[in-house]
């Protein structure tokens, strides 16, 4: 029995190594097969989740009473190459509660100058961006200058202390600090005080047409993109000085029906005005638009600040060739705000880029 037994045993052998190698085998795969699985799936061209750095944290809920994040200020583009582009000089400027507001002049041709020496002159005021790089501003003092009227560009936030320059709230702010560059202007020896105008761009256009409302010592004013505020017409708006009013249809920061409010109200108090509204253009004009823009505020200027001022008749031009006419049943309210209420430059202090403006 013994033998036998051992015989078995020895037969056994070989298939129990074989058992063996095939168990191995499986448990390779198996191994294999699982890693696999553990792997993560990649499909081309599929966008790949970004790993975390550390654990995960749970979402924490801001506190009700919790101070919003502080933006950060748009870098402002420079406006040198543009000012010495237009020969701008650089004046002492002046003070406004201890803070010293620059300002830049274009002055005007010496052989257009009068007998007494002295020329008419246009304040130039930037939008809610302020100069940016320039290019809205300085060549319009230059065609200004090259046609007798001196033009000062002025840096009115330098008068505004708090961060926010453009804010709603500080209207009346500014347009102090811009009343104080208007005598600034009219105390220079070579200008004639008697015939000052403001061109305004976009905040710039709302200052100009607010200004001109209430200073007598404004002649002429001329508005790009900009409006009426609405607390001044609130308040009320009895005179305006002849008015030049450029807007684009395509305008989604000043909608377009501001300069048809405006028209209307000017129509109403008899402003000598003209509109000009320019079809496919928003609220920075471009291309044959912009050099339409810049010839037709010196046109302007040179006609109202000019010998022959004020022989236009007052009726309404507005071209009607490039922007649809409102008609004449149809009436466009005036936007019941205050100043405070007004958002058409609140990307500036978000800093949304908006050219110029």
């Amino acid at each position: 029995m013994a033998g036998g037994n051992a015989t078995t045993l020895l037969n056994a052998k070989p298939l129990v190594e074989a058992a063996l190698r095939r168990f191995c085998r499986v448990s390779a795969l198996a191994l294999i097969l699982g890693s696999v699985a553990m792997a993560p799936v990649v499909v081309p061209g599929a966008a790949q989740a970004q790993p975390r750095a550390g654990h995960a944290k749970a979402a924490v809920t801001p506190k009700p009473d919790a101070k919003p994040a502080k933006l950060t200020p748009r870098r402002q583009k420079s406006a040198e190459g543009a000012r010495r582009a237009a020969e701008a000089e650089n004046t002492n400027g002046f003070n406004i509660d201890g803070r010293r507001v620059r300002v830049d002049v274009v002055k005007a041709e010496t052989d257009m100058l009068g007998p007494d020496g002295r020329a008419p002159a246009v304040l130039i005021l930037h939008g809610a961006h302020g100069l940016g790089d320039g290019s809205l501003f300085y060549p319009q003092a230059k065609a200004l200058a090259e046609r007798g009227i001196t033009a000062f560009v002025i840096h009115y936030f330098d008068g505004i202390p708090q961060a926010r320059k453009a804010a709603p709230t500080l209207h009346d702010e500014r347009e102090r600090v811009i009343a104080e560059a208007v005598s600034y202007v009219s105390k220079q020896a070579y200008v004639d005080a008697e015939r000052i105008g403001v061109f305004g761009l976009s905040l710039g256009g709302f200052h100009a047409l607010s200004l001109g409302s209430r200073d007598q010592r404004i002649q002429a004013v001329v508005n790009v993109v900009g409006a009426m505020p609405s607390e001044v017409q609130r308040r009320g708006v009895h005179r305006m000085p002849p008015t030049l009013v450029l807007h684009g249809d395509r305008d989604a920061t000043v909608p377009v029906r501001r300069a048809y409010e405006l028209a209307s109200l000017l129509g109403e108090i008899g402003a000598e005005h003209e509109v000009k509204i320019y079809k496919g253009q928003g609220h920075t004009f471009r291309g044959d638009a912009k050099e339409d823009s810049i010839s037709r505020t010196v046109d302007f200027f040179e006609r109202y600040l000019g010998g022959d001022r004020g022989l236009l008749d007052k009726e309404l031009e507005i071209d009607i060739a490039l922007a649809p006419m409102v008609p004449e049943t149809e009436t466009l309210p005036i936007r019941e705000l205050t100043i405070a209420d007004e958002a058409l430059w609140a990307r500036a202090e978000q800093g949304d880029p908006a050219p110029g403006n």
